[in-house]
């Protein structure tokens, strides 16, 4: 069984892809997760801090956290939070501007 978990949301923060690995690891189902925002998964005393540095990051295609593993805190369907180990890659367009963002947990 594969535990890795991706999850993949566009320019505005929108889960556009959730996988087999996202459902377990969060405990939320494709249909509940796809078109939702990341609010979903990021606890609620870290989304001000969470949207700040995302929008930050789509707007200048860069994030200090791109590409090295970190320790992202999670809020799990059952309320649970935790961290999670994961790396973010930005999402680009064949023209080099930022389209989303893919977190790969696992």
């Amino acid at each position: 069984m594969d535990t890795t978990a991706v999850v993949i949301a566009d320019i505005s923060g929108v889960i556009r892809f959730w996988s087999a690995g996202a459902e377990r690891a969060f405990g939320h189902t494709v249909r509940e997760a796809v078109g939702q925002t990341l609010d979903l998964i990021v606890p609620p005393d870290f989304r001000t801090a969470h949207w700040a540095g995302f929008r930050r990051a789509m707007a200048s295609g860069s994030a200090g956290v791109e590409g090295k593993t970190s320790a992202f805190p999670v809020l799990e369907a059952s309320g649970r939070i935790r961290n999670a180990s994961g790396k973010l890659t930005l999402i680009r367009s064949g023209d080099g501007g930022v389209i989303g963002g893919m977190v790969i947990f696992g």
